[in-house]
């Protein structure tokens, strides 16, 4: 009885792996296939003889063994296999938003910093702009499976701004995050300054009047006196045009 007992528990301590590895072992092929970086849609990636549709809860667990595996791609400095493996993180679970913030980190600032340092500078710079581009439109993958996130736009405005240098698509998405319930404060201060720095105070002015209202004034987060000392400074800037 008590041999009987011990194999049953046996059994059951050894399914899961075992089914983990069948489905490891079932989408070696997608990941063969998934070597060159480029980005493909996710229902390619999910739609593997329906693989992924049928894991459950084993999702997460196969979704983490991907990201371990992105993580030692990232350490040996081999952007297609890092490419190839977000991808395939991200297709055996969106859920997580980590794995798009991070990959996306990947993308846009690791990637170009690989390539060999006596590219000519021209060269250098055209492979960052591609990985920024690239980066984004993981993040697109993102939000159409999240829907609306004050993260995920962020993370796209600071690679608008940070390595595009494009101030207008970096104030938009500033704008879209802080548009969301639950964004941090310092999305819609940020937008304003991009506003100004683009050349349009009377907008950045309407936008900082519109959302004092909204600030708490326990919160220091919210820094309203920051948004009232703007206000004022604006309004002196555009009264003096």
């Amino acid at each position: 009885m008590f041999s009987s007992t011990a194999n049953s528990r046996l059994a059951l301590w050894l399914v899961p792996p075992a089914l983990l590895l069948g489905a490891v072992w079932a989408l070696r092929p997608v990941e063969s296939r998934l070597l060159p970086p480029v980005l493909l849609p996710s229902a390619a990636l999910a739609g593997s003889g329906g693989t992924l549709a049928v894991l459950g809860g084993m999702r997460t667990v196969l979704a983490g063994g991907f990201w371990l595996r992105t993580n030692l791609a990232w350490e040996r400095r081999d952007a297609s296999a890092t490419t190839a493996l977000l991808h395939l993180t991200v297709a055996a679970d969106e859920r997580p938003l980590t794995f798009w913030l991070n990959g996306a980190r990947m993308i846009a600032y690791d990637l170009p910093q690989w390539a060999p340092a006596d590219a000519p500078v021209a060269v250098q710079q055209r492979n960052a702009g591609e990985q920024a581009r690239t980066a984004l439109a993981f993040l697109e993958r993102g939000l159409r499976s999240h829907g609306p996130a004050a993260e995920l736009y962020i993370e796209m405005a600071n690679i608008h701004l940070h390595r595009l240098h494009d101030l207008e698509n970096a104030a938009r998405c500033y704008r879209l995050a802080a548009e969301q319930s639950g964004a941090p404060y310092y999305a819609a201060r940020i937008h304003a300054e991009l506003l100004r720095e683009l050349g349009r105070p009377a907008e950045a002015l309407a936008w900082l009047q519109l959302i004092l209202p909204g600030l708490p004034r326990d919160d220091p987060a919210a820094r309203r006196d920051v948004v009232i000392q703007r206000i004022k400074e604006l309004e002196s800037e555009t009264a003096a045009k």
